[in-house]
């Protein structure tokens, strides 16, 4: 539908944010994607103030029966804040972040990213499990569950949502905490930008101080260095987590990047890093004493002009077979920045139950994703079809699952229902179908409205 210039004028007057339309300037920067495969355009952008502004959006866009996209840090490889000939909330411009260190809460806009929250709470030696991209933006992170280097003594980030201000489907705004709909805040713990547009969210946040970690690249080799990770991950203290990058890299062949995380006494740090290295040559880095900011720093910012397709799952165990899939899948490939990222479940992640949040995958050991990251368009056809070769070879190997946060563009359109199980799914359709009845908000991996 297009959308008449007098109804973008009626939207801006009185918008304190920015009212974006076709062939304006800021037009193509605002519209832009942390993925250079997603080339959507808009009718409109609105970049509102507060949550009184994006109650207007909302009603603006069912007026004019318009898609809608909300878009908060906007790091979504799928863009899913991105919509064609629709409306994008871009909530970039609501990213305050307010530290309450006594009561040990913090609440920040729904358009802040990570390391605007930790800058804030770390102030105070404070923090919770956060992106480790540290431009992700917070909410996007907490909504689909929420995977980082504080998750064993934490949880992961929805684990610790404690309440949230919503605009709902209708444009009016709810302040959800246990207190006023518990339910709706159960969703909102791993159920993806299906129930409304989160614009604030509240935290618990937890004491985190010095740290032991960073980051050692090594040799792939056989995969030995992957197998003493598996084991040391899984009977690690919850302050241990370490993540692999497994990539065929242009400056060292065959390697494995291990980002470490220790939350504890630099000896200890150091002997349970021995135990993942065994006696694996060391090509690049170092561990030792670090802040939880520079930890949170070492994936750096991925700049826009990369393209991104990425397929996730989570297993049981890093078994022998999963390895060997591994070390083969990276032998094949010609040398690039696409891999395979490995992340632990572990400690305080593996412990909440569904009574507490709908994240669904706690039972798994480990989450295992292929990331195709490039930048040539004429490589699209190359890059995809390893990651999903890749993925196929996990789902025979007997896992499954997958991660909403790291959903591929071209996901079925009923992703959802095999990313949570039966009941589970039910329930989310339920409290869909009373907060969003007419699936609104379906920009996302959607969860549709059920009886």
């Amino acid at each position: 539908m297009i959308v008449g210039q007098s109804a973008i004028d009626e939207l801006r007057r009185g918008f304190t944010g920015e009212v974006i339309e076709p062939g304006s300037a800021a037009y193509d920067d605002a519209r832009r994607s942390f993925n250079a495969m997603i080339d959507r355009r808009p009718a409109v952008i609105a970049q509102p103030s507060d949550d009184t502004e994006v109650g207007r959006a909302v009603r603006f866009a069912r007026d004019h029966d318009l898609p809608i996209g909300v878009r908060g840090g906007g790091h979504s490889v799928a863009g899913h804040g991105l919509v064609d000939d629709g409306v994008v909330i871009d909530l970039r411009r609501m990213r305050r972040v307010v530290v309450d260190p006594m009561r040990r809460r913090a609440s920040a806009g729904g358009g802040a990213n990570w390391e605007e929250f930790d800058g804030a709470t770390q102030v105070h030696g404070l923090a919770v499990t956060g992106g480790t991209f540290v431009d992700t933006g917070i909410a996007g992170l907490t909504l689909g569950g929420g995977i980082g280097f504080l998750m064993g003594l934490c949880g992961l980030t929805c684990d610790n949502l404690i309440g949230a201000q919503v605009v709902d489907a209708e444009g009016r705004t709810l302040e959800v905490t246990a207190e006023t709909d518990a339910e709706l805040l159960w969703a909102l713990r791993g159920g993806g930008g299906n129930f409304g547009i989160c614009t604030r969210l509240d935290y618990r946040l937890h004491e985190v101080g010095r740290m032991f970690g960073g980051e050692v690249v090594v040799a792939l080799g056989d995969g030995s260095v992957l197998r003493r990770y598996a084991e040391a991950q899984v009977w690690a203290p919850d302050g241990l987590v370490a993540m692999c990058y497994v990539a065929n890299s242009p400056e060292l062949g065959d390697a494995v990047s291990i980002q470490m995380a220790w939350l504890g006494t630099p000896a200890t740090g150091t002997e349970l890093a021995n135990a993942i290295l065994g006696d694996a040559p060391v090509l690049a880095g170092s561990f030792g004493p670090a802040t939880y900011q520079e930890i949170q720093g070492i994936a750096g910012i991925l700049p826009p002009t990369y393209r991104h397709y990425w397929k996730s799952s989570f297993v049981s165990d890093l078994s022998a077979p999963i390895v060997d899939e591994v070390v083969e899948l990276i032998r094949q490939r010609p040398a690039g920045l696409s891999g395979i990222l490995i992340e632990p479940i572990h400690g305080q992640a593996r412990r909440y139950g569904f009574e507490h949040s709908c994240f669904p995958q706690r039972q798994a050991h480990f989450h295992v994703s292929g990331l195709g990251i490039w930048e040539r368009p004429e490589d699209d056809d190359a890059e995809i079809h390893w990651v999903r070769w890749l993925a196929g070879r996990m789902k025979a190997l007997g896992v499954g699952g997958t991660y909403v946060n790291y959903t591929a563009p071209d996901e079925p359109p009923d992703r959802a229902r095999s990313a949570y199980p039966g009941p589970v799914f039910t329930r989310l359709r339920q409290i869909k179908r009373r907060v969003d009845p007419s699936n609104v908000f379906d920009s996302n991996v959607n969860i549709p409205p059920g009886a």
